[in-house]
Parts: C-alpha cells; structure tokens; sequence
C-alpha cells in the first residue's frame, strides 16, 4: 500500500516559493472558496470513488486549486480500504485541455517565477502519484485531453477514449516542453518514434485512432459511458489490492467496446509509420530531422518540415533531449528531469512570448522566438535545462519507480510483437499467440491491429521468413 503523501512538507516548500504571489492565488471570499472546491467533484459511490473535472468554461485546465484539491484526496484514498476504484471523468467538451499556462505566464512577466514554478512541482507530484498509484484507476477520456489532461489519464492502466476524444501535447507551440511524464510515457505507451513525432509537432490524434496506437486502452462510444460507470461502480471487486480487481475492471470495459470497423484506417499510412520510424529515432538531431524531412520529400513529410518550422527551436531541442533520455529511464527520473527543465523555461524568454501570442493575444503571426533556427541553439543553451533545481523536487510518497508500466490492457506494444518475429514466429503464429493470450485474446480490432503492424514493421526474406525491419 502507499504510504501517506507528506502534503504539510510539500505545501511548506511551495509557500516559501509562493511568499510573492499568495495574494493571488488566495481566495477572497467564502463564496470563492466555494466556487473553487466545485472545480473539482469527488462522489462516493459504494466502494469507488469518482473524480470529475468541473472547470468547462475553461476546458476544464488545471490551476492552482484543481491540482492542490486532487493530490490530497487521490493521496487519502489510497490509504483506503474502503476504496476499490477510481474513476476520472470531467464535464463538458474536455477532459482536461492542459494546465493554467496562462498564469504562469503572468507570474513569470511580474518576476514571480517561483510561483509558476511551484504549480508545475505540485502538478507533477500529482503525476507521480498516479503513475504509481496501487488500486485501478479509469480515465473516462470523452474530449479534448492535452498537455496535463494527458498527465492525468496516460499514467493510469485503464483509459477509454470515444469518438470525442483528441489527444495532443502542443508544447513545442508555447515555447515549453513535453512534460507531466510524457517523456516517460510516449516513450512507452506508444511506440517511441511515433511519441516522439507526436511530442515535436503537436499532431492531434482523435476517437479511435488513441485505441488504434496505444494512447488509450479500451474505445467505447460516449453514450455508453454511464452504464459503463453504473457497472464499475455495482462491481464487487477484492477488498485486497491484487491482480482481480484490474482483471474485474478490464472484462467490464471490454464487454462495452464493439469491433473496429471491417473499413477503419489509421490516420497515418505505414509508408508515414515509416518514415517516422527512420527519422525520429535514438540518434537524431533537430538539424537531422528537418533536413531528412526536406530531402524525403513527399507531401506528409514536407508537411511535417513546416509544421516543425514554425515551433520555438529551444523547445524543439530540449523536447528532443528530453524524450532521448526518457527512453532508457524510468518514470520519477523522467519527471524529476522534467521538473527542472520547467523551473528553466519560467525564466525564459520563449515560454512567455510563446504563451502570450497562443493563448492571451491569439496573434495570428508566429511567435518571436529568440532563436530563429536549431543552429542557433547551442549544447550550452540546452544543458542548462538539466541543472537539477535547488529549490523544487517531486513530492514523492515513496521510492517507487519503474522502467516500464506494470499493466498493459491495451492493444499489444509493438515491441511485444517484435519478440515474436524475432523467435522466427510466422504471421500466423504471431496472431495465434495473441488471440490466445489471457489480456489480449479479446481485444476489439486485434487481428487488424497485428496484420497492420507486421505490414508495417515486417518483411519477409528471400527464404520466406518473417523478420522485423531494422
């Protein structure tokens, strides 16, 4: 079990951080206080507990009083033994379009970063906290679900996209980085080169296309989500923690899904796959992957060249570091490195210009990056960024950590396949497993999933035999 997050020494560290700003984030009335508890829903419903995000006129993004209200509670229910289950959900047209960035932005322009700095500490904490949490969790994922959405939901071992869902990390738009564990995550809940392609262009991928990649878990139609809760929380799952309860979880998530359609496609071809895979890999550069970009040529990947053009060069760059480093990591390292590497962008240029011109002004023009091109940004310029901080650490309840997640319900990872065809396992073979694996055998869309991989990544030898593509 968890051991009790030690919120008094965290919320002390954030107060001496926050001496300048407490004036603005206090609440000045009652009926504020009041209002500010309602962002954020917590319900009993016999042994689960529901989480609903209540902010929709701001996409339900997360602030000071969201982040400080869910640590807490998620902390306590932990420690719980009446609590079997939770479930995220939010209301409105998102789940959760990000953090506050627009605050922080301000506390930087009044030289106050160390407030914006301390929200970044406590939403990471939160992740942290998640990422290792010991009973289920469920994300209802029905909306917009970027930046700290994704924060929120990708850590968690169950996540139900619908046909609203569209996931995205556009950092690199705001002159900032992936972070809330994406580093970690997009390294792992999809494969790297796509997480990574995704990270630095800040593509959208929407409704089944998250079940299809490995961003969700389970893709059930938004108007089956209330039987889908009526029947986790009716569920009668072990007043101890073990492996029944996540298997009690995943056959009621499963017995709401349908199968894919005979006719569903991935938004991205595999020649794109790969193509991505050749480009976005362990040893590029930001310089290596504009200039194969342009020099490839075709109309996807020229349109990938203008899309990366148009994003602040630091961020690109330390985005890339980042989630290099990610991919031999594991997750508190991961969100730990993150952490500094936010504390340095609150005192950079590019964060509040960024920021400013996307979300306060809405200009139409790009924003003015400091530096105009990758080779602008030089080795020193980045390193900086990974100066562990002095002053803000995870507020972690325990030691515990991993390099890779402890549950999977989703469709198989691609490396799970690449163990197969690397035993010399036939197309046959390799579905044959799989359709009788005890997570997988029922997975909506396994088969077109399995076939779409080994298209993609495999190729047969002159002898007939089935191998992985280098």
């Amino acid at each position: 079990m968890l051991r009790s997050v030690n919120c008094k020494s965290s919320l002390a560290q954030t107060r001496r951080a926050l001496l300048s700003t407490t004036s603005a984030i206090r609440m000045s009335s009652t009926k504020a206080q009041a209002a500010a508890e309602d962002e954020v829903i917590f319900e009993n419903v016999n042994n689960t507990k529901i989480v609903t995000l209540n902010r929709p006129s701001k996409l339900n993004s997360l602030n000071w009083s969201m982040i400080t209200q869910l640590h807490p509670r998620l902390a306590e229910y932990a420690k719980s033994d009446i609590t079997q289950l939770i479930i995220q959900r939010a209301n409105g047209r998102a789940f959760c379009a990000g953090g506050d960035v627009a605050s922080c932005a301000q506390y930087n322009a009044e030289g106050r970063t160390d407030g914006s700095t301390a929200l970044f500490q406590q939403e990471y904490s939160l992740n942290y906290l998640l990422s290792t949490y010991t009973k289920p969790i469920v994300s209802l994922t029905d909306g917009i679900t970027m930046g700290g959405g994704v924060g929120l939901a990708i850590h968690t071992p169950f996540r139900v996209a619908t046909e609203n869902t569209r996931t995205a990390m556009p950092e690199m738009d705001i002159g900032f980085s992936p972070d809330v564990g994406t580093t970690f995550a997009l390294n792992k809940q999809v494969p790297a080169s796509f997480g990574w392609y995704m990270a630095l262009t800040g593509e959208s991928i929407f409704g089944l296309d998250n079940y299809f990649i490995g961003l969700s878990t389970h893709y059930i139609p938004s108007h089956r989500l209330a039987e889908v809760t009526k029947a986790l929380t009716d569920a009668n799952l072990a007043t101890e923690h073990s492996a029944d309860s996540y298997t009690i979880v995943n056959n009621i998530l499963e017995s709401f899904t349908d199968p894919l359609p005979a006719d569903y496609k991935f938004k991205h071809s595999k020649e794109n796959l790969a193509l991505i895979d050749s480009i976005f890999h362990e040893e590029a550069t930001i310089e290596s992957i504009l200039n194969d970009l342009k020099e490839e040529g075709s109309p996807f990947a020229l349109a990938t060249y203008e899309t990366l053009s148009k994003k602040s060069p630091l961020s690109m760059k330390v985005a890339l570091a980042l989630l290099q480093r990610g991919l031999h990591s594991d997750i508190k390292s991961c969100l730990q490195r993150e952490l500094s590497a936010a504390e340095q962008f609150m005192k950079d240029s590019d964060f509040n210009e960024g920021v400013t011109s996307k979300l306060i002004t809405k200009s139409k023009e790009l924003p003015n990056w400091k530096n105009k091109t990758p080779q602008e940004v030089t080795t020193k310029d980045i390193l900086k960024f990974f100066k562990p901080s002095a002053n803000f650490k995870l507020d972690t309840h325990s030691n515990t950590t991993f390099n890779q997640y402890p549950y999977n319900f989703g469709l198989p990872k691609e490396d799970e396949v690449k163990t197969l065809i690397d035993k010399q396992f036939s197309r046959e073979q390799v579905l044959e497993f799989f359709n009788n694996h005890k997570v997988y055998k029922n997975k909506a869309g396994l088969n077109q999933y399995l076939n779409y991989v080994i298209s993609a990544k495999g190729e047969y030898t002159p002898e007939g035999t089935l191998g992985w593509k280098l």
